[in-house]
């Protein structure tokens, strides 16, 4: 009997200091997501999307050419042209190939409409000259290390597609890679915006015939039991 009640002591133990890393884990997973907004209790702050995750505002790219000239580049409105940023640098073997297919277009063209900007990094890590022998002649190119941080490029070659907002963003080692991620962010926001107009046109005819029929958005027969 007396080793059974030492058994059952060891348990209780083990089970009261399980539940009680089990709260200290809890509690430091609450304290790293921060705070809930005030008289939310039990329910998690979520962050604003950065720059740079699918869906979030495009940040400007601002820098210099090859040649020298300060250019700024700002993606606003949802009437912006499709631009491809391709994040490539002078010495990354795998940029070799985009540096000349960008320009030329490759065997797969990119959709139509979508135009393409090479972003480098600033000349603190790039030579301008070798950069201008690299440089397709109707592919613009911009050295800017800030537009690296604000999109979150983990490595080249990375490419982001925007047209005010990220479309679709990832690494491509290939062509034919490259353009199947294109066009593929591109059809998606055509279903997404297919699927919104839809939904609005619906809503539309419902209230059309709700207006048809005299009910009105204060008609009694819209709010039951009130």
């Amino acid at each position: 009997m007396v080793a059974l009640v030492a058994v059952e002591t060891v348990l209780l133990v083990l089970l009261v200091l399980l539940v009680a890393g089990l709260l200290r884990s809890h509690a430091e997973i609450l304290r790293r997501l921060g705070p809930a907004e005030p008289g939310s209790a039990g329910q998690i702050a979520v962050a604003p999307p950065v720059r740079g995750a699918r869906g979030a505002t495009a940040a400007e790219v601002a820098g210099a050419t090859p040649e020298g000239d300060l250019v700024k580049l700002a993606f606003e409105g949802g009437a912006t042209r499709p631009t491809l940023l391709a994040f490539l640098t002078s010495g990354c073997g795998t940029c070799a190939g985009f540096w000349d297919s960008l320009g030329r277009g490759g065997d797969q063209p990119l959709p139509a409409g979508v135009q393409t900007v090479i972003v480098t990094h600033g000349s603190e890590r790039e030579s301008p000259s070798r950069l201008r022998s690299l440089a397709p002649d109707d592919v613009p190119v911009v050295m800017s290390s800030q537009a690296w941080q604000d999109y979150e490029v983990p490595g080249a070659p990375y490419f982001v597609l925007v047209d005010g907002d990220v479309r679709g963003e990832g690494v491509a080692t290939t062509w034919p890679q490259l353009t199947s991620m294109v066009t593929d962010a591109i059809e998606d926001e055509r279903m997404a915006t297919a699927r919104v107009e839809s939904v609005r046109g619906r809503d539309r005819r419902v209230d059309e015939k709700l207006a048809a029929a005299g009910i009105t958005l204060d008609h009694p027969s819209l709010y039951p039991g009130s």
